[in-house]
């Protein structure tokens, strides 16, 4: 059961570097000068068990907001069988048959923070302001009305989080999940890289993490 519950985040996470479900309630979205990240063409890669052929590109971007095509193909049985579920989203799309799945993104990148385009309502949904501070709240509502917020929980002043070779500097923002198996996703973002790590915490304390690299930077 765990394995199951595992990949099929890992998927959700695949499928949205942000994972989705709020709107913002305020208008506090990210300002600043379009960044290189948003840029068409830009790629972004990561590695998760049970998953191949991994792609993820901007395909286009209008106003600043960068549209990311995600395909890949699921490996795992356990995720292929679930398929209907994911299907149900209309962030996804998978073959049950043979795991091939897509995804259409819409995400922000700012030089000054990012924010995803999940609600119901089409308004942008703050994920960092890279001059966060510990305790800022982007207050949400999921797609069932359901209120909640997205924390900052701790920002780092020193090089400390290892990101590929490199050593760097990242704000960490916690969202809580009203679900069986997950109880959080925690965000890691640095002013450079934008969000660097997506990890979902399981009910039984179990991480499952996400390392996001992108060709572009700010």
């Amino acid at each position: 059961m765990r394995k199951t519950f595992t990949l099929l985040f890992s998927v959700l996470l695949l499928g949205a570097f942000l994972f989705p479900g709020c709107k913002k309630d305020s208008t506090d979205t990210p300002g600043g000068d379009p960044s290189p990240i948003g840029t068409v063409g830009n790629q972004f890669t990561g590695y998760l068990v049970g998953l191949s052929n991994f792609s993820a590109v901007v395909t286009s971007n209008s106003d600043g907001i960068a549209n990311i095509g995600v395909s890949g193909t699921i490996t795992d049985q356990s995720i292929k069988d679930i398929a209907p579920l994911l299907n149900s989203s209309s962030m996804a799309s998978i073959d049950p048959v043979t795991g091939d799945f897509s995804v259409d993104l819409k995400v922000k990148f700012t030089s000054e923070g990012v924010a995803d385009y999940y609600g119901t309502d089409g308004k942008a949904s703050t994920v960092v302001n890279y001059d966060a501070k510990v305790g800022d709240v982007y207050k949400c509502k999921s797609a069932e009305g359901e209120s909640f917020n997205r924390t900052v929980t701790a920002r780092s002043e020193t090089d400390d989080y290892y990101y590929g070779f490199l050593l760097i500097k990242t704000i960490t923002i916690e969202e809580p999940v009203s679900n069986p198996a997950v109880t959080k996703i925690v965000y890691r973002a640095n002013h450079r890289f934008g969000i660097v790590n997506i990890t979902v915490v399981l009910q039984d304390g179990t991480e499952v993490p996400f390392t996001i690299f992108s060709t572009n930077e700010n």
